[in-house]
């Protein structure tokens, strides 16, 4: 006899819970410090190591003396100056080269770090910012940038920043402006991944030089992408009064894509600010480094968002605007909070697939057919970028009663 399946439970549902797997989420202010620890610490080379305070810096990179004082190479120094930034990267990886002594320099010389391992480590860390710790040899951060581009065309994207040496002494007749760019100008990115930034800080006997570039990227990191690097302060750097730039300097310094440090009277106290937002490009498509990190930011979000649509989505009318839905679901919530003004998505297969199949012109059957072979779907993202406003011109006009 066959057996009849009872009514009780009455009803049955199976739970499909394949909907709720994570979604890849990308951080935007990750760093990562490259340099040499020199004799100090406990690190091993081209061993990434996260950082997330500045006594966790101190046992890896530095050693304490006679004096009971904690001393370190450039690498700690950079570390610790990323740190104190506020608001602080994320979170900071720090990596320490293996150094080789110099070629034909004397006894005491300063070894040469060994930059070109320790990137090829740097390139696999969830990271949006690099910088070389103490570096102003500009042929020395030709490796920084080389990284910052390949692994961002590859797909890790991510922005280098580095610094104008301090001591710097333009020749006769030429302004520090035009000097710093002459010098590094082989820095400049055809992508706009590079991040260049002067300061006249001062160098001491026997302490170290400040770490611009590693407080740049600090201050960077601990700001929303789409927050222009303008007038953002930076900690852990000191210029004295004499060395500071002048608006003539700032001037031309931003001209040149160039980030001057300064400390603008207008904003009460001391303190210094960013005097420019923009990246160190051969470009002006892409000249706000608050426009690159945007860029990058919705690049993950739709690569992200988007790869569960592959292999399942089908080219027909409802899977178009199921992708549709999702492209939407993806960039709504940038609106919602101010990253972008708005977007529009296009989708040319659509109104193809939408329309009745004995109206379609030879050329539509042509292309449908086309994706459909080839499986690929092009889609047009048109995006809304409202960006701060860095600079007011202001006009007074006075008038008799």
């Amino acid at each position: 006899m066959t057996e009849t399946a009872a009514e009780f439970p009455f009803i049955k549902v199976r739970i499909n819970t394949s909907g709720m797997q994570p979604q890849a989420r990308r951080a935007v202010g990750n760093v990562a410090v490259v340099g040499s620890a020199g004799a100090f610490g406990k690190a091993v080379a081209n061993v990434p190591l996260q950082i997330g305070t500045v006594s966790e810096a101190r046992e890896q990179f530095a050693t304490k003396n006679d004096k009971g004082e904690f001393v370190g190479g450039p690498l700690y120094h950079a570390v610790r100056t990323a740190l104190l930034q506020d608001p602080a990267p994320s979170r900071l990886f720090a990596i320490k080269t293996a150094d080789a002594p110099a070629d034909g320099a004397g006894a005491g010389s300063p070894p040469v770090p060994g930059y070109a391992a320790a990137l090829a480590v740097a390139a696999a860390l969830p990271v949006q910012l690099v910088c070389l710790a103490g570096e102003t040899d500009v042929n020395r951060l030709k490796d920084l940038k080389k990284h910052v581009e390949e692994v961002s065309a590859a797909g890790n994207t991510r922005m280098g920043v580095a610094m104008v040496d301090p001591a710097l002494a333009p020749a006769s007749g030429k302004t520090f402006a035009q000097a710093a760019d002459e010098t590094y100008g082989p820095l400049k990115s055809d992508s706009s991944r590079m991040v260049l930034v002067a300061a006249r800080v001062e160098k001491k006997q026997g302490e170290p030089m400040a770490d611009v570039a590693a407080a740049v990227t600090g201050a960077i990191a601990g700001h929303p992408p789409h927050a222009s690097v303008l007038m953002k302060p930076v900690n852990e750097v000191r210029i004295p009064l004499g060395s500071q730039f002048t608006g003539t300097e700032i001037h031309e310094l931003t001209q040149k894509f160039i980030i001057p440090v300064i400390d603008p009277e207008l904003i009460p106290g001391e303190g210094l600010h960013l005097g420019s937002g923009r990246s160190y490009t051969t470009k002006t498509d892409r000249l706000y480094v608050d426009v690159v990190r945007v860029l990058d930011h919705i690049e993950f979000l739709l690569k992200a968002g988007l790869i569960g649509s592959i292999g399942e989505t089908r080219i027909d009318r409802l899977g178009m605007q199921a992708l549709r839905s999702r492209i939407d679901g993806i960039l709504s919530p940038l609106v919602a909070s101010g990253v972008i003004t708005a977007f529009t998505i296009d989708i040319p297969l659509l109104p193809i697939l939408e329309a009745e199949e004995a109206d379609r012109t030879p050329g539509q059957v042509n292309t449908l057919t086309t994706a459909r072979t080839q499986r690929t779907v092009e889609v047009l993202l048109s995006v809304t970028y409202a960006g701060a406003v860095h600079f007011l011109d202001v006009s007074l006009a006075f008038k008799a009663a």
